[in-house]
């Protein structure tokens, strides 16, 4: 894995443990990204990149979460993850058993579809696509002129 100083597989049992050993020896949590792997591993891979400000060294940990399981949140260790976990959940799928507050963040509450999975095609139409149907005339609030000019 390029941009990093080292590369650790870590079994999501240990991850919050993992998390803590990072955090102890200085380590700020800098992001955390998702990985559609479920064909042909059935999995997700979590991507945690962690840094340090004294003498920057970006470790990254990489999680295969299950399709159907949950890997602990990191929120209760570096609260700053519940963001990218819920991102996690809301684009992809993956949960994230402990989570304070597992709710939508960017797709409308109760979106069926997980728009950056690899098997994605086109959500259903939406009441919040305003593209479906064209305002009406007048309704820009510009005056329209008449056939005559």
């Amino acid at each position: 894995m390029s941009g990093v100083a080292e590369s650790r597989w870590v079994a999501p049992g240990h991850l919050v443990a993992a998390a803590e050993a990072a955090k102890d020896a200085g380590f700020f949590f800098e992001s955390m990204t998702c990985v559609d792997r479920l064909d042909p591993h059935g999995v997700f891979e979590l991507i945690y990149t962690f840094n340090r400000w004294d003498a920057p060294a970006r470790v990254a940990y990489r999680v295969w979460a299950p399709r159907d399981g949950a890997v602990p949140t990191l929120s209760g260790v570096y609260g700053i993850a519940a963001w990218n976990e819920r991102e996690a959940w809301e684009l992809f799928g993956v949960a994230f058993a402990g989570h304070p507050n597992l709710t939508w963040l960017l797709l409308p509450e109760g979106t069926e579809f997980r728009p950056l999975l690899k098997s994605f095609t086109a959500p259903p139409p939406s009441i919040y696509d305003d593209s479906l149907t064209p305002p009406p005339p007048g309704a820009d609030g510009r005056e329209h002129a008449d056939a005559d000019g």
